[in-house]
């Protein structure tokens, strides 16, 4: 005696026969469903295996049940109110304009019958659904949040959806969204990932080579879930959307783990977002991979294979500073030698380094941290950057005393390193007797003959990026320019 099969594998069966998912798909939906305890149907809409439109008419035409028809459906606001909006948004539920006898409600998970039981109790009325998108619910949910007017209720209904698309699961195309995001970013070998909210819906940008270029998005997905989605990965409150939060999320990039350093902004029109990708394969160190030209590679040697100084990078943001300063660590990472770095944040992870996080919540500031690194006997020392007099202060007494301090700092040219220092605090005459070389870079872009007025980024003949490295010394008068 044979068993029936289940509703569940039957609507497995439709989405395969109609060419909706693969059936590779629905064999890994059911082995997770046995496994997690959950309906197949809910696994393929959280991998993105399947589009949630095609999916909930399949469920609709296999249960009987209606479907939404957008140009008549229109949300019942005191319903809406009676049962509140953050319940409302975490169960993907939306009641419309019915009659008074019964309650029509638009679902997102028509198949969910404990949500329909709960809906019938506190509505106190049969609860007759209609099968709905993620995005036609929340649509609906927004219609009715428009007609608050008052400052003070937007304010309250802004925090409530947040708090609820916290509490709620999100929807498998942004995760799959999210993903495809994140490996073309890599790919691409973008430096960097910016996701805007605008008056449209929001706009995704990458940074190549210190440009931004704008990326094609999915206008249909809500620019919320989307942030939420990056913030969820990265381990930050979902539910706070007025201050600003930094976190490190990471992913899995053609088999190598990836790090992102994630940043949010609140502005006028939503969140802001930018990631910084940290691809370990994107490091390239090497002194020939750097594109210095063998006179600068030379000089910077001589000042690495001294026993103490300080050496300084100067430049601006995407210049490539750390990539700078991580080739030199490469070079001087021997047995012999003890080497701390002091970062904020640790960027990339190199073998046989003690590396620190900065983490100035907690009080473990750059300065702090230095104090101790001192008493841990190191021959060189990489402090991320020098920002205030008292880490400018430390960095100067360690070069004093026989450790080679390797560092970063903001000015607009080599020379300029020296009124800095003196800016933080430190002597002059300790700059003098310390400071072995500071050396200024940063990219800068070019146009080929080859490309001229077609507004590319990558040379058609030779495939090589359209940057140039200018590099300058502050003990010389090598200024050299290197394309790469």
């Amino acid at each position: 005696m044979t068993s029936q099969p289940s509703s569940q594998d039957i609507l497995l069966e439709r989405l395969v026969a109609a060419g909706l998912c693969d059936q590779a798909s629905a064999g890994r939906a059911r082995q997770l469903a046995q496994k997690e305890g959950v309906r197949a149907d809910r696994i393929l809409l959280r991998l993105g295996l399947v589009e949630e439109p095609h999916l909930i008419a399949e469920i609709a035409a296999l249960n009987g049940i209606d479907p939404l028809d957008p140009r008549s459906a229109a949300l019942d606001n005191d319903m809406a109110r009676r049962l509140g909006h953050p319940y409302l948004s975490a169960q993907l539920a939306a009641p419309l304009v019915s009659p008074p006898d019964a309650a029509l409600v638009a679902v997102a998970d028509p198949l969910n019958t404990a949500l329909l039981a709960e809906l019938a109790f506190h509505l106190e009325r049969p609860v007759h659904v209609v099968a709905a998108t993620t995005q036609q619910v929340r649509e609906l949910l927004a219609s009715g949040n428009a007609k608050e007017t008052g400052p003070q209720e937007r304010a309250l209904t802004a925090e409530r959806d947040a708090e609820a698309l916290r509490k709620a699961d999100i929807d498998g195309p942004v995760i799959r969204f999210v993903q495809e995001l994140l490996n073309d970013a890599v790919l691409a070998g973008a430096s960097d990932i910016h996701v805007e909210t605008t008056e449209e819906a929001f706009r995704v940008r990458f940074r190549l080579n210190g440009v931004l270029v704008q990326q094609l998005g999915n206008l249909a997905l809500n620019p919320q879930s989307v942030v939420a989605r990056l913030k969820v990965m990265a381990g930050l409150n979902v539910a706070e959307r007025r201050l600003p939060q930094d976190g490190r999320l990471q992913t899995v990039v053609a088999g190598r783990r990836v790090d992102f350093r994630f940043s949010s902004l609140p502005t006028q029109l939503g969140e802001s977002v930018v990631a910084r990708v940290l691809d370990p394969k994107a490091l390239r160190l090497g002194w020939d991979r750097l594109g210095f030209p063998p006179e600068i590679t030379e000089w910077i040697k001589g000042i690495l294979d001294q026993p103490s100084g300080l050496f300084l990078v100067t430049g601006p943001t995407g210049s490539g500073k750390t990539t700078t300063l991580y080739t030199a660590l490469d070079h001087l990472n021997t047995p012999g030698r003890k080497i701390i770095t002091v970062e904020d944040p640790v960027e990339y992870n190199l073998p046989g380094l003690q590396q620190i996080q900065v983490q100035d919540e907690i009080g473990l500031s750059f300065a702090r941290i230095l104090r101790g690194v001192l008493r841990h006997d190191p021959n060189v020392i990489m402090i991320g950057e020098i920002r205030d007099p008292e880490t400018a202060e430390i960095a100067v007494r360690a070069a004093q005393v026989g450790r080679l301090v390797l560092s970063t700092l903001h000015t607009n040219s080599a020379a300029g390193a020296v009124n800095r220092l003196v800016d933080l605090g430190v002597p002059k005459f300790l700059v003098d007797d310390v400071l072995r070389g500071v050396l200024g870079q940063e990219l800068r872009l070019i146009t080929c003959a080859a490309c001229k007025g077609n507004g590319c980024h990558y040379c058609k003949e030779t495939g090589t990026s359209h940057r140039q490295i200018f590099s300058e010394t502050y003990n010389g008068e090598i200024r050299p320019h290197v394309t790469i």
